[in-house]
């Protein structure tokens, strides 16, 4: 039979489990990793998992709030990394080129399209994150 103490350290031990792993952030150990993940929970329309892929001092992350969050409320899209090409990597920064295709599932008006940019990422303590994105070609599709 369970004491009364007993069960109630178990409680104490399974609700510290557990804000520990609602708590804890997903890490991404390279470049690609980051820019698919940030696909991903785009996707998956996951707002606080997006921005753990941005980085926090980064000076577009207020805008970038905002703006998923108006993504998230007005449209159902699909977005699909077709490729990506490391243009520099140092220790704290890298450079990825990167194609992407978003297409609309649901919502108003919007063009699909096929995206060319090119992410800064730096790094935020082991994971790297995303900093800024300049957009260097849009194509739209039919």
């Amino acid at each position: 039979m369970i004491t009364y103490k007993f069960a109630r350290i178990l409680r104490i031990i399974f609700l510290i489990a557990i804000i520990n792993a609602c708590s804890s952030k997903e890490e991404y150990s390279t470049p690609e990793a980051v820019i698919e993940a940030n696909a991903k929970y785009m996707n998956e329309e996951k707002f606080d998992k997006v921005m753990n892929t941005i980085y926090k001092d980064s000076p577009s992350y207020s805008a970038s709030e905002i703006m998923i969050k108006q993504i998230f409320e007005r449209y159902d899209l699909n977005y699909k990394i077709v490729s990506m090409k490391v243009l520099e990597e140092k220790d704290s920064d890298a450079k990825i080129e990167f194609t992407q295709i978003t297409k609309k599932i649901k919502g108003p008006d919007f063009k699909n399209n096929r995206s060319t940019g090119i992410h800064t990422l730096k790094k935020d303590g082991d994971s790297w994150k995303i900093y800024s994105t300049e957009m260097t070609n849009v194509q739209f599709l039919n």
